[in-house]
């Protein structure tokens, strides 16, 4: 696994490699668990454009390709414009998908990926680092084979027995103090260098969000686990998207507006649906969004039974949430305010976790 580094990063690497190797040493006993569950570095090597390059070991699948199938769908396709017609590949919710969400042996699975991640983000947030691009083709899983040790090409059969182990890669958008200081500067890092769809509110709508304590920018981290959770219990890589009929009846008051400033629209309406931006309690948030009650669009009530049947219905099997310790952590985790959002420890007491086997 490759990762481009900046060519940046090679003038100050032997500073920054000593201060980290004690560090390491010190903590490695504490995070050692942790560590398991992130990438392992290889080599470096200079190109001939001077660029550096980061060599990993090649750890599995990214979780996207074994909770999607690619479908090939031709778009418009008459049969006098066969010759013209486009094909489209959809993302659909693959058989493991499935297995995951209708089988308390899949629910379990779900369970024990998301501690892992949270554990290999235990072992970023311990050392200050902030990952800022967690999502699905970040996360590779390995269905490791209990005879052999090695990973099963395929999701594996239900007469198997393995073990799955899941890794965090590509630390190319990662932040911590010596990189905002020493790589960034007073800019900070761009929007260019982050995932929209799993992006929090504060890192789109407020561009210093980066001058924050480090706590509030770890909890950047959290609010994409959120996501990754919603999305694991969607089977659909779009989670904040709003229905046609909704659009329809809020276009005609962005009119005018481009195609950026749509798109925020679109994703801050499917917030309030989802009742993570409540009208009338955001004017004292830093990302400085306010609306009024008055010519508020919501006329809900967000309580726990709301946010239950609104993922219900945008759920193809129609099941939502495992059970309500999965709800409720997702509900912890994807709020406005950084500061109310549970940090990495915080997630891993939560009681969705009670049943995840040590190791």
């Amino acid at each position: 696994m490759f990762l481009n580094a900046s060519k940046n990063i090679q003038g100050l690497s032997d500073e920054y490699e000593s201060s980290f190797s004690e560090d390491f040493e010190s903590d490695f006993a504490v995070f050692e668990e942790g560590l398991n569950h992130i990438a392992r570095y290889i080599e470096s090597f200079e190109s001939k454009s001077n660029e550096m390059w980061l060599v990993f070991r090649h750890e599995g699948v990214s979780l996207s390709k074994v909770i999607y199938t690619v479908e090939d769908v031709i778009d418009n396709a008459g049969e006098e414009k066969l010759e013209t017609a486009k094909l489209v590949q959809i993302l659909r919710p693959s058989k493991w998908w499935r297995w995951l969400k209708t089988t308390e042996a899949g629910k379990q699975e779900m369970r024990i990926v998301i501690h892992q991640l949270l554990m290999a983000l235990k072992a970023c947030h311990s050392r200050n680092v902030t990952h800022r691009d967690i999502k699905p083709e970040n996360m590779v899983v390995c269905f490791e084979d209990a005879e052999t040790g090695r990973c099963l090409k395929g999701v594996p059969s239900g007469d198997r027995n393995y073990t799955i182990k899941m890794r965090i890669i590509d630390f190319g958008s990662a932040v911590d103090d010596f990189t905002m200081k020493h790589l960034y500067g007073s800019s900070g890092p761009t929007r260019a260098e982050q995932t929209f769809e799993y992006s929090p509110p504060e890192a789109f709508l407020n561009a210093s969000w980066h001058q924050e304590p480090s706590s509030r920018r770890l909890k950047y981290d959290m609010w994409s686990v959120g996501v990754v959770i919603l999305e694991l219990i969607l089977g659909s890589p779009s989670v904040f998207q709003i229905s046609p009929k909704t659009q329809a009846l809020l276009d005609p008051h962005i009119q005018g507006w481009n195609e950026d400033l749509k798109e925020l629209a679109y994703k801050l309406r499917s917030f309030m649906e989802l009742c993570i931006l409540i009208p009338g309690s955001s004017s004292n948030h830093p990302c400085g969004v306010q609306m009024q009650l008055r010519d508020s669009p919501a006329s809900w009530k967000c309580s726990e039974e709301f946010f239950s049947q609104q993922i219900k219905s945008r759920d193809p099997l129609k099941t939502g949430f495992p059970d309500v310790w999965a709800l409720r952590l997702v509900r912890r985790l994807l709020l406005w305010d950084p500061d109310d959002r549970l940090s990495v420890d915080e997630a891993l007491d939560h009681p969705y976790f009670k049943q995840v086997p040590k190791g």
